[in-house]
C-alpha cells in the first residue's frame, strides 16, 4: 500500500519534472522562498561532518542553498525525473562532492537511526494521507535534539479560498466548502485528480510533530497576504514592479512571525527539535 499510494505523486511530477521551476518565477513564489530562507538559514548546522537531509526535495531548489552554504546535503525525492533535473543543476554549480542524490520515499527511509543533524521537508507534507509516518521517521534518522523544518498547508486558508467572490455563490457551493473544512478531506490539485491535497489546522500540525517526538521552536505563516487578499491573478505574476515585491515582502514579514496570525497563512513553516 505504501508504494502504490506513491505512484499518482511520482507520475505526477515526473510529468511535469522539466517545467517544475518555473513556477517559482511567480511573485507569490518569490515572496515565499524569501521566508522561507529566512527561516531555514539560522538552524543550519555548521560544524565539520554535519549532514542534512532534504526529504521530498525535487529538483534541489533548497539542496543547493544549503550546499551553498556548507552544508552537506543528502537530497531525496520519489520522482526520477525530478531528480535528473537536480542532478543537471548540481552539475552545473559544481556542488557533486556536497550533495548526494537519491530516489525514495520520506515515509519510509533507507538511512540508518541517527544520521543526520537536520532534516527539510519543505512543501510535501500535503502530499501524505499520514503525514506521522514520515515525521516518525524523520525523528528515527535525526540525531538527539537535531533540527526538524517542516511546512503544512493551511486547512483554513485552502478552505476559504474556495468560495467564490461573485454571483456563483451558492448554498450548494457552500456545503462542499463546509464539508472539506469539517471532514478534514483532502482537495483535488488539478484536472487529472492526480494528486490530493492533505490540509491541517495550525493546532493539528503542532499536535502532528509534538505527538511523534519533537519540540516545537517556533511556527510562522507564509503567504498571509496572499491568496486571501492579493488575486492569483497578481500573485502568479511573473512581471512586476519591483517595489511591489518589496512592499508584498515587507508586509509578510512583519506579520509571519506573529502567532495570532498563524491562521491566515496558506502555509505553516515549523522550526522543531528531535526530542
Amino acid at each position: 500500500m505504501l508504494g502504490l499510494a506513491m505512484n499518482g505523486v511520482e507520475s505526477y511530477y515526473d510529468e511535469r519534472a522539466l517545467e517544475y521551476d518555473t513556477v517559482f518565477e511567480a511573485l507569490f513564489f518569490r515572496i515565499y522562498d524569501f521566508v522561507t530562507w529566512k527561516h531555514i538559514e539560522p538552524y543550519l548546522p555548521r560544524f565539520p561532518g554535519a549532514r542534512v537531509l532534504d526529504a521530498a526535495g525535487g529538483t534541489g531548489r533548497w539542496s543547493i542553498r544549503m550546499a551553498r552554504a556548507g552544508c552537506n546535503v543528502t537530497l531525496l525525492d520519489v520522482s526520477e525525473e525530478m531528480l535528473n533535473v537536480a542532478r543537471e543543476k548540481v552539475k552545473k554549480e559544481s556542488l557533486e562532492h556536497l550533495i548526494s542524490i537519491e530516489k525514495g520515499d520520506i515515509r519510509k527511509l533507507d538511512y540508518e537511526d541517527e544520521t543526520f543533524d537536520m532534516a527539510l521537508c519543505e512543501h510535501a507534507v500535503f502530499l501524505l494521507e499520514r503525514p506521522e509516518e514520515a515525521i516518525k521517521e524523520f525523528k528515527r534518522v535525526l540525531k538527539n535534539v537535531g533540527v526538524l523544518i517542516v511546512s503544512a498547508q493551511n486547512r483554513y486558508v485552502h478552505t476559504i479560498c474556495q468560495l467564490p467572490c461573485d454571483e456563483s455563490l451558492s448554498s450548494d457551493k457552500l456545503e462542499k466548502v463546509l464539508s472539506t473544512l469539517l471532514r478534514k478531506r483532502y482537495n483535488v490539485m488539478d484536472r487529472e485528480r492526480k494528486v490530493r491535497i492533505h490540509t491541517l489546522t495550525p493546532g493539528e500540525f503542532r499536535s502532528l510533530l509534538e505527538g511523534n517526538g519533537f519540540k516545537v521552536i517556533k511556527m510562522i505563516g507564509k503567504g498571509i497576504t496572499m491568496p486571501i487578499r492579493v488575486s492569483n491573478k497578481i500573485s502568479m505574476r511573473r512581471e512586476y514592479p519591483e517595489e511591489l515585491f518589496e512592499k508584498l515582502l515587507q508586509l509578510e514579514l512583519n506579520i509571519c512571525e506573529e502567532p495570532d496570525s498563524l491562521a491566515l497563512a496558506g502555509h505553516m513553516q515549523a522550526i522543531a527539535n528531535k526530542l
